[in-house]
């Protein structure tokens, strides 16, 4: 069963969209900017010096800025998508969305930013293995966005087929 229909599609993919914009940012608020736990490029700028710390700061906070833009991407679709009538409303639909777009930025981080490009890892020193459990957890978040939007559009069809 697919994720979404032709009908849907568009609220799913502005879900989507400012779900992955708003992982972005909640990984770079928290983890970058609260907790101090590693910066975006921290991996390649050694950020325990001054203009090393400095540096990553700024690419911390340009990240910042483009995932507002992604978020107002996908604000932008949700709003283009309100006046049209042949694109079923579904607050609960537009939540799993939103929270398997989140998945999707986690995941794109953890093995990309992560591994591919070592852009940066964590830091905790009681967690050697956090790198991984960032990837888990995103596989967790991702699958949860999907299977609740099977559930609610088999709710919605009456179909329980491909659960």
């Amino acid at each position: 069963m697919a994720l979404s229909t032709r009908f849907d599609r568009p609220l799913v993919v502005a879900g989507g969209v400012m779900g992955f914009g708003l992982g972005g940012l909640l990984d770079v608020l928290l983890f970058h900017f609260v907790l101090q736990e590693h910066h975006l490029i921290s991996g390649l700028v050694d950020p325990t010096t001054r203009a090393g710390l400095r540096l990553n700061l700024v690419a911390d906070g340009l990240f910042c800025l483009a995932m507002l833009v992604v978020m107002g991407a996908g604000f932008v679709l949700l709003w283009r998508t309100a006046p049209r009538s042949d694109v079923p409303w579904s607050a609960s639909r537009f939540v799993a969305a939103t929270v398997l777009g989140t998945g999707a930025f986690n995941l794109y981080d953890g093995v990309v930013d992560h591994y591919v490009l070592g852009l940066h890892h964590t830091t905790f020193p009681a967690l050697d293995a956090y790198d991984l459990v960032w990837v888990a957890g995103s596989l967790v978040l991702l699958l949860a966005g999907a299977a609740a939007l099977r559930a609610e559009r088999s709710e919605r069809t009456g179909s329980t087929r491909g659960l």
